[in-house]
């Protein structure tokens, strides 16, 4: 995969060719304008990596969105053994230490008390280590809310090649909103 991780845009290009997506340049001349695909590499990470535990231990909406973000991009550019390039482990251990008191404290079987008329609840049966598709499903059914509640039956990590990411990101929305 690739021994360092980029650390921003491209440089310039050359005068005439403008970047419109990593798969694409357009050359412009006096009158014509030309699309041609240009091999670039991965592109750049959607966010700042590595990834750092917040100042007041406090995690926030933005900070699990920066984690989703940079496990997708991790995911489809970097190999499995560079995951402490994203998430340094001091992160993973505060992560993990976290939830761990926090589901210490509860049972094995939580009710879900703060249902209101407007509240949904989604379940969601074994996801086997798929994180593109937990990524999908909290982006099409909205993030966890105060009046919308997800239930994850298990069965979080088997199976799939993401099976850690897919962990760590339903612990943090586990911390957030314990």
């Amino acid at each position: 995969m690739s021994d360092s991780l980029p650390s921003g845009p491209p440089s310039d290009p050359k005068p005439a060719t403008a970047t419109n997506s990593p798969d694409e340049a357009t050359t412009t001349t006096s009158s014509t304008t030309t699309t041609t695909s240009t091999p670039e590499g991965p592109t750049p990470p959607p966010v700042q990596i590595p990834l750092s535990w917040p100042a007041d231990s406090s995690l926030t909406l933005d900070w699990i969105q920066n984690l989703i973000s940079a496990f997708d991009w991790s995911s489809k550019n970097l190999s499995p053994s560079e995951l402490p390039l994203v998430l340094p482990v001091p992160v993973f251990d505060t992560l993990v230490l976290t939830a761990s008191k926090i589901l210490h404290k509860e049972p094995n079987c939580v009710r879900i008390d703060d249902c209101n008329d407007n509240s949904r609840v989604v379940v969601v049966g074994d996801v086997h280590g798929q994180l593109h598709d937990v990524i999908f499903l909290l982006q099409d059914a909205g993030f966890p809310c105060e009046d919308r509640f997800f239930v994850f039956n298990g069965d979080y990590v088997d199976r799939g090649a993401w099976g850690l990411e897919t962990f760590l990101l339903l612990l943090a929305w586990k911390v957030i909103f314990s």
